[in-house]
């Protein structure tokens, strides 16, 4: 008997920790643009569910699931890549979560969505850029032309017109040699 009940307490106790294994560090901002800080439920390696929904857990403990409708933001710090992952309300027909996907020299907004090829699912990604109050899809075939107005450095220029596909984490790192405070 004994050994049974360390054997629940032993897993209950486990799911409890895997289940809190969820929530990281995160924020939301309200409609009235305050902001209040606890914890964003989030998988970093899947977060296609956040561009729909996100699940706020306050400071008393108390969870709620906001659609992008009722906040204007809510951000979540993953400490394995030790960055601070935003994401804001837009409504462009419809309220979806965009994240910013870098921020300087110019902010870039990812999108992802369900989407199905030849049968299968797989999480399609896109990418967009504000001008003149609008949000504009980045493409792959004209990102040169479409980043040039943005950013006058040749290099960069080159290198992203070598891109086939637009990798963000390349671009980011790209940005991020030639616009940090360390090289200026």
């Amino acid at each position: 008997m004994k050994k049974l009940m360390f054997f629940l307490i032993c897993f209950f106790g486990l799911q409890l920790l895997i289940a809190q294994l969820n929530f990281y560090e995160g924020y939301i901002v309200n409609n009235d643009g305050d902001t209040l800080k606890g914890e964003v439920k989030a998988n970093p390696k899947k977060e296609l569910s956040l561009f729909a929904k996100v699940m706020f857990r306050d400071q008393q403990g108390f969870t709620k699931t906001y659609k992008p409708d009722k906040i204007k933001a809510f951000g979540y710090y993953n400490p394995e890549k030790k960055k601070w992952h935003q994401f804001l309300s837009i409504n462009d027909g419809e309220s979806k979560f965009y994240k910013i996907a870098i921020q300087q020299p110019i902010v870039i907004y990812e999108y992802q969505f369900e989407d199905m090829q030849m049968g299968e699912f797989f999480t399609a990604k896109q990418y967009f850029i504000k001008h003149n109050y609008e949000f504009v899809r980045l493409k792959s075939k004209k990102l040169k032309k479409q980043l040039a107005e943005y950013i006058q450095n040749e290099e960069i220029l080159s290198e992203v017109e070598k891109m086939e596909e637009i990798d963000i984490d390349k671009l980011s790192a790209l940005f991020e040699k030639h616009y940090s405070k360390s090289s200026s």
